[in-house]
């Protein structure tokens, strides 16, 4: 059903193809036909530009400087290539994931796989909750405290629902314009810190794992591939009319995907850009004794002798440390930037949760309603953790909430990969054996990273502090909770796909890769 995208869809795309539409790429690439397709990955970037991310970009700098550029920018890759099966499934299927799954998998499978995506949506709505909070509070020089923040992040995104009720146009404009005021921040936060260029060219080209980062890069890995992501870029990119003929469907993707590559590495220089920042400015006064960034002292962990200060690295500390490394306006700067991240992630959540309700039960509601039902389900639990535990506590829970994306992400790129390798989806535009071999291995290190960030982040405690008998009730939850899953997740995998879609002749007919079947990966 489209009757939730009211705002975004073109309303010249008939679902039916019964219309006319002019065909693309009759002559070749066109930047007149590009720019027609230049909007809905740009609105997909933003989810790579969370709070979230944010946060551990600053933890990997300022801990282990320079050395783990080279994650982030395979992770960026790896980003790129999951969200272009996603337009590709868009386009040539004209369906998007969670309607593809409702199609496919049995009712009471499909049920849970929507329970499951809306936690996931209401987890990833928790960071720009708190990144707003924290912005408010910085801009305000502690004015707003972090509860009247999050009361206020409550209400904010109300600006975007109006924008939205007047067209797809000004909703991506402003989007565009939020991305160029996080570019322009932090670009100007990276010149002022002056990062050493040699260590960082080297960084992002030598792989290099310093002892104890594996936690830091696994969530970088991990933070760069959000699943709602998956759900989301394949019902955007149905807003742009095209043709039902193969050569069409075909610069269309092409189109798409040009968008989407340049929208993610911008995504990814301004994420390299706080990496860099936290590089240069905290790496240097970085205590590993006290897990800290001091400055001001004689001793690198001095933090209590006269004009010193050790600090913890995190959304909020990031400004005081900046104003008392950089100055001011580097403080500023970073309120801004964290501001204008939490307003823009809040826009891909609310659609991805339409489209994500509508594809999975067929419910659909007014956008306001159900902006307003994520983002209160969404404010209960940061709000809750603010009053209880303050600004440690607030990290803590986006920290969590990445655990929580991580737990989900299988359950949308285990379907994404076994649709696209599928000729009943996709016909003679499905992967090819070796694309789709080198992205079940590349969503398998994803899947690894995600479980090591799980491991650590939740089993770790349990074991770390020796009383390990005490806690063999919850160790014992632990491990059945890990059974159920690994067995969902092979069942997915071994699931066959049954159902075709209605494609183009010059789609469904002719393979393009010699008829063998692609339903189980690296079997012929």
């Amino acid at each position: 059903g489209q009757d939730g995208w009211e705002g975004y869809l073109d309303d010249s795309f008939n679902s039916n193809g019964d219309k006319e539409i002019g065909a693309i790429g009759e002559n070749g690439w066109s930047w007149r036909e590009f720019s027609k397709f230049v909007g809905p990955a740009w609105l997909v970037s933003i989810a790579y530009l969370d709070p979230g991310n944010l946060e551990t970009d600053l933890q990997s700098g300022a801990q282990y400087g320079y050395t783990l550029g080279w994650v982030l920018l395979w992770s960026s890759i790896l980003g790129i290539i999951v969200q272009v099966l996603s337009l590709r499934l868009g386009i040539v299927s004209r369906r998007n994931l969670a309607e593809m799954c409702r199609d496919e998998y049995p009712p009471r499978l499909t049920l849970l796989l929507w329970v499951m995506s809306e936690v996931m949506i209401v987890a990833s709505d928790v960071p720009e909750v708190l990144g707003t909070a924290f912005a408010l509070q910085i801009l305000s020089s502690g004015a707003i405290d972090l509860t009247g923040g999050v009361l206020i992040a409550s209400c904010s995104t109300m600006l975007f629902l109006v924008l939205s009720y007047f067209g797809k146009s000004p909703l991506e404009l402003f989007v565009g314009f939020l991305v160029a005021v996080i570019s322009a921040c932090f670009v100007l936060e990276c010149i002022s810190s002056r990062p050493d260029a040699a260590l960082s060219f080297s960084g992002m080209i030598r792989p290099q794992v310093p002892a104890g980062s594996e936690g830091i890069a696994m969530g970088l890995l991990g933070a760069v591939v959000m699943p709602h992501n998956l759900f989301l870029q394949s019902a955007l990119v149905q807003s742009r009319p095209v043709r039902r003929a193969r050569n069409s469907v075909e610069y269309a993707c092409l189109y798409t995907s040009v968008e989407t590559c340049v929208a993610l590495l911008t995504s990814f220089l301004i994420n390299l850009s706080v990496m860099l920042v936290a590089s240069s400015s905290f790496a240097p006064h970085w205590c590993e004794r006290k897990e800290m960034v001091c400055h001001g002292g004689s001793d690198p962990c001095d933090g209590d002798s006269e004009g010193a200060k050790c600090m913890e690295v995190g959304l909020q500390n990031a400004s005081a440390l900046l104003s008392r490394i950089l100055g001011s306006r580097a403080s500023v700067l970073w309120g801004i930037a964290l501001l204008a991240s939490g307003q823009s992630s809040t826009i891909t959540g609310t659609y991805a949760g339409q489209f994500v309700m509508e594809g999975f039960v067929r419910l659909s509601c007014p956008l306001w309603v159900r902006n307003l039902l994520s983002r209160s389900l969404a404010v209960l639990p940061s709000l809750t953790v603010v009053l209880v535990a303050g600004a440690e506590g607030a990290n803590d829970l986006i920290v969590f909430t990445s655990v929580i994306l991580a737990v989900h992400l299988p359950f949308a790129l285990i379907p994404l990969l076994k649709f696209t390798d599928s000729p009943l989806k996709m016909g003679n535009q499905r992967n090819s054996r070796h694309f789709s071999n080198f992205s079940w291995v590349l969503a398998g290190v994803v899947v690894l990273a995600d479980a090591a960030l799980v491991w650590q982040t939740l089993v770790m405690p349990l074991l770390g502090d020796g009383n390990t008998p005490a806690k063999v009730p919850q160790l014992f939850i632990v491990f059945l909770c890990s059974v159920c899953y690994v067995a969902l997740a092979g069942y997915l995998i071994w699931l066959p796909v049954k159902h075709p879609v209605q494609l183009p002749e010059d789609i469904a007919e002719g393979d393009d890769h010699g008829g063998e079947s692609l339903e189980t990966p690296f079997l012929a």
